[in-house]
């Protein structure tokens, strides 16, 4: 079976978005790149923060609708978020997997979810 364990994001503000998801989320920084794209990661899937102001290739405007976060805690990730987005403030959601829905700098929708997106759904618990 594939495993998703990389995800790219494009934008034009990399530094401020690389920060959010650093101190948000605990990735950890693995390197920057000449043109000012930053890779992350959490020990298994790789986040690169693409610089939309000098990309490789252009940017195509459908595609990625949102992506999640498993976490520990949903009170402690909130937390985080309103220290560093405070407008990207996660929405409570009736969801199969998450229980709550933020958003990035760049107003990508990132979905938090204690239970994660196995087997077991919250509507199981």
């Amino acid at each position: 079976m594939a495993k998703l364990r990389h995800l790219a994001l494009l934008t034009r503000q990399p530094d401020k978005m690389a920060d959010y998801y650093k101190k948000v989320f605990d990735m950890k920084e693995l390197y920057r790149t000449k043109n000012g794209s930053v890779h992350l990661s959490d020990g298994e899937v790789n986040l690169a923060i693409l610089n939309a102001n000098d990309p490789k290739e252009p940017g195509h405007p459908d595609g990625l609708y949102h992506f999640g976060f498993h976490i520990d805690d949903a009170n402690e990730t909130t937390k985080r978020i309103m220290e560093v987005y405070p407008e990207g403030a996660p929405k409570e959601r009736i969801a199969t997997y998450a229980e709550g829905r933020a958003s990035d700098p760049d107003g990508n929708l990132i979905d938090i979810s204690t239970t994660g997106w196995g087997p077991v759904r919250r509507n199981d618990l």
